[in-house]
């Protein structure tokens, strides 16, 4: 029935453009088309429409990096890394304490990440305040996670949201710069590997996503076998 009346209302339309010399009735022509063509259109569908629910979805979002109202507590969570307790997972996991109001963050592509060197037997070196995020960077499907000395007079970064490794990548935890001690496995040797948890993504990892880098001394860029080393 729609297809018909929008037929005849063309048809009109047209008939009384010809008579009209001018050019005025096509441009009322084609604006009367749309309109029609508009508003038989479903809804998510009409030219240049963006589906409500993405838009929703990506307002409501968190950005990635660190948290300044996350923080962990320790004694829900085991030391997996040397000098290092660290939990991972959805937002509102038993391990994590929010100052505020958690996050919606996307499980389909986004994990909470707490941490802290709080408890873990180690003494913190000189001038450093304990372990802090420093930041990600992504190596094939794997994201790897940076952790500095906290310096004084500077709150420690002791949450972040990071993006979900793509497939059966994993989380891994590493020192962002020489002498930092925390972060490597367990033994001390290499990245420790902290997991992925939740759903396995399958949702393209976007330019916004890749992080930062390796950080080095004075932030220069470093090889990580080198920051893994000490060398």
């Amino acid at each position: 029935m729609l297809g018909f009346l929008a037929f005849g209302c063309h048809a009109s339309v047209q008939a009384d453009a010809k008579a009209n010399s001018n050019g005025e009735a096509d441009a009322e022509l084609d604006a009367e088309v749309q309109k029609e063509r508009a508003s038989a259109a479903p809804e998510g569908t009409k030219p240049d429409a963006k589906p409500a629910a993405d838009e929703a979805s990506n307002s409501k979002r968190p950005l990635l990096g660190a948290r300044s109202d996350l923080t962990l507590l320790p004694a829900q969570v085991a030391g997996q890394c040397s000098c290092l307790r660290v939990a991972l997972g959805p937002a509102n996991l038993g391990a994590f304490r929010w100052s505020s109001e958690a996050p919606a963050v996307d499980d389909q592509t986004q994990l909470a990440l707490a941490l802290t060197s709080e408890g873990s037997g180690c003494k913190d070196p000189k001038g450093s305040q304990g372990a802090s995020y420093w930041g990600y960077g992504r190596k094939g499907d794997d994201v790897i996670v940076y952790i500095e000395n906290g310096v004084q007079g500077r709150p420690l970064a002791q949450g972040a949201i990071i993006p979900k490794p793509f497939g059966q990548g994993q989380v891994y935890m590493a020192p962002a710069k020489k002498g930092v001690i925390y972060g490597k496995a367990a033994d001390g040797k290499g990245r420790c590997k902290v997991g992925n948890p939740g759903v396995t993504r399958t949702i393209p990892v976007t330019p916004d996503e890749m992080g930062t880098g390796t950080a080095g001394p004075g932030g220069d860029a470093t090889s990580e076998e080198d920051l893994l080393t000490g060398r």
